[in-house]
């Protein structure tokens, strides 16, 4: 069900894929060639068990008094289990702090990773996003950037999961679905994993549930896995994967194309916010 709701507390960036959250500096991250973007240590996997176990038996009930998290379409997942067994890529709307925990939440018990933005690692979430699979993303030097995108490598490679928010940043509980970036198809084509998407949406509190926050309550929808045309060229085919993507997306969360907030712009500089 598509809900709007009254955020008018939010003052939403003009360009989609900007950040609209301050985090405050508590430490220096440098992302410089010897940083290990993929944690391997013994140590390492010992917090991420600690981590995984902490969320299976608090944070994922609070999430469900706080913000009421209902999970849809677990069914996807079993249907199309021996397609998933080499690995995904999922993709969501980014639209509030934790919805990552919701997707962990939704994918489990498979345990994923996820590109993660340098000024949160160095925020006071920063050691929770890399025990969560947080592979931070360096700018600048073109050898970092190799060492990035050989840690991608071994994730694939591994046949593990990884989560993508192709909207490029966070945006508070934004009803629609901003243009995607092409990036995470390009990644699903050359690495020849199907795209499972996720779509948050939203739903009014009642007066009880005022009481735990005054913000929407969130649904999660799981969708069928997306495969690339494999007849194209990988460009054309990332393309009309996005394109579809787009739509599907849309669609999860309840906008048709008849409706006055379904876009078909996919340009992340002329898009018109609706909120």
């Amino acid at each position: 069900m598509y809900y709007r709701h009254n955020l008018d507390c939010y003052n939403y960036p003009e360009q989609s894929d900007e950040h609209m959250i301050e985090v405050p500096h508590l430490r220096d991250v440098d992302l410089n060639e010897d940083y290990p973007y993929l944690q391997k240590s013994l140590w390492f996997k010992i917090q991420r068990v600690a981590c995984w176990l902490l969320l299976n038996c608090i944070v994922f009930w609070l999430l469900r008094i706080t913000h009421g998290l209902k999970i849809h379409g677990k069914e996807n997942l079993k249907k199309y289990k021996k397609e998933l067994e080499n690995g995904a890529i999922t993709i969501a709307n980014h639209v509030f702090m934790w919805d990552y925990i919701c997707v962990m939440k939704a994918i489990r018990p498979r345990l994923g990773f996820f590109p993660a933005w340098k000024t949160n690692l160095e925020g006071p979430n920063g050691p929770l996003i890399r025990m969560a699979g947080g592979i931070p993303v360096p700018t600048g030097k073109v050898a970092c950037m190799k060492k990035f995108k050989d840690a991608l490598d071994e994730v694939f490679e591994s046949k593990k999961w990884m989560h993508f928010y192709p909207e490029g940043s966070m945006w508070f509980f934004y009803p629609d679905i901003r243009p995607f970036k092409k990036a995470v198809f390009q990644y699903a084509v050359r690495y020849d994993r199907p795209i499972v998407p996720l779509a948050f949406s939203f739903r009014p509190r009642n007066k009880f549930q005022r009481l735990f926050g005054k913000t929407p309550l969130v649904d999660l929808t799981i969708g069928e896995p997306m495969f690339h045309n494999k007849e194209l060229p990988k460009g054309d085919a990332a393309r009309e994967l996005q394109e579809r993507a787009y739509h599907i997306m849309q669609t999860m969360v309840g906008l048709t194309p008849d409706s006055p907030y379904y876009n078909t712009n996919l340009d992340i500089a002329t898009y018109k916010k609706t909120m």
